[in-house]
């Protein structure tokens, strides 16, 4: 099964979600969000955008919160720096050791640059980022090298049914987007989202 992370705080079951529609959260909207207490697997998306240290104490505060709910966690990124692969790199180690006594199934996020470096030890799952012409260019490369590795293979930014076709060849197993925040309604949104499920990601393979 393929799953698809919804940024969305309401409750996924009060909107009869398919079982491949799943939980994305993010720092510092704390606290464990409905669907995850619901059992619905999740994953949490722990970028930088601000100052690193405060960013990365965030990220610390919600995996805390969410200790309980590890069984069923796809991916927790390890923080990136967006657009810059070689700084992503060689920042993992340093937050790595933050971030792996929490027992959750860490990602690597593959930024622009990243195609000459291998994917570093103590990744457990990577997660498609970077700009959007570089991912058309490495994409299917990156993600077949995680598959070959025996990492959960995560994609970023799928807003849509036509991106969720193009990510056949990928090797994806989950991917996430935005849509849930910027739709109308999260019953409506539920209701596309399953559309794109049944006929789109399922595409994406598993093996």
């Amino acid at each position: 099964m393929v799953m698809y992370l919804a940024s969305t705080g309401s409750s996924l079951d009060a909107f009869d979600a398919g079982p491949d529609i799943g939980q994305m959260t993010q720092p510092p909207r704390s606290g464990v969000k409905a669907s995850i207490r619901e059992g619905r697997w999740w994953g949490c998306d722990c970028d930088v955008f601000g100052p690193r240290g405060v960013e990365l104490e965030r990220s610390l505060d919600l995996l805390e919160s969410l200790r309980d709910h590890s069984a069923i966690c796809l991916l927790i990124t390890v923080p990136d720096h967006p657009g810059d692969g070689v700084a992503t790199f060689e920042q993992f180690d340093d937050d790595l050791m933050a971030l792996i006594g929490f027992g959750f199934p860490l990602a690597y996020v593959l930024q622009d640059g990243c195609e000459t470096l291998p994917i570093p030890e103590g990744a457990s799952a990577v997660f498609l980022g970077g700009t959007d012409p570089w991912r058309e260019q490495w994409a299917a490369t990156l993600l077949t090298r995680a598959k070959r590795a025996g990492l959960h293979r995560h994609v970023g930014r799928v807003n849509g049914a036509r991106r969720s076709r193009a990510l056949g060849p990928l090797n994806a197993q989950s991917v996430d987007g935005t849509y849930f925040q910027f739709a109308e309604a999260t019953k409506k949104s539920v209701r596309r989202v399953n559309g794109w499920m049944q006929g789109a990601v399922p595409l994406l393979t598993l093996e």
